[in-house]
């Protein structure tokens, strides 16, 4: 039996689930190649929002994180996964920006953590000003851009027992 949802006005099959997540570790590879910083934002840029998030995904998995998918891409409530460590929940909200961040975004999303019960990591790529910063701080939610972000991408797995010491240090927690 076929699994089919809509996504953006089109109708997919879960198999794309798959797809992207097949893509995810290409393009994961790919990025890893590359030489500098600025090529490798403008490279994430322009990915599929879909195969983004699941590249997200992946590199918290390789990194010791339990992760739940979510059934669809869309029509998520505003979280793009969920991840676990060590006890904790995380809610990750994923986002190819090229500009600022707004504050208002990073507010809405701290609102469905504070619901759902879970510590926000917002991931994305575009730059983190003092306001967006400031509603982070004040609203507990992590953010992850920048040098943060390609070393989550691109770094492999740390060794066995220091799980907790990498979720401080790539976020801050």
């Amino acid at each position: 039996m076929f699994s089919f949802f809509y996504v953006e006005g089109f109708l997919i099959s879960k198999d794309q689930h798959i797809y992207n997540r097949i893509n995810a570790f290409r393009f994961l590879k790919k990025l890893k190649a590359m030489k500098t910083p600025q090529e490798q934002f403008y490279y994430l840029r322009g990915l599929d929002a879909f195969v983004f998030e699941e590249m997200i995904l992946t590199s918290l998995k390789k990194k010791g994180f339990i992760i739940v998918r979510n059934d669809g891409y869309t029509g998520d409530g505003g979280i793009d996964g969920r991840a676990y460590l060590n006890d904790q929940h995380y809610l990750i909200q994923a986002k190819r920006y090229s500009g600022h961040v707004k504050a208002k975004d990073i507010e809405d999303f701290a609102k469905i953590c504070k619901r759902r019960k879970g510590k926000g990591l917002f991931v994305h790529t575009g730059k983190t000003g003092e306001t967006a910063m400031k509603a982070a701080r004040v609203n507990k939610v992590h953010v992850v851009s920048g040098a943060k972000l390609l070393e989550l991408l691109v770094t492999e797995k740390p060794e066995a027992g220091i799980l907790s010491k990498e979720a401080n240090r790539v976020f801050n927690i």
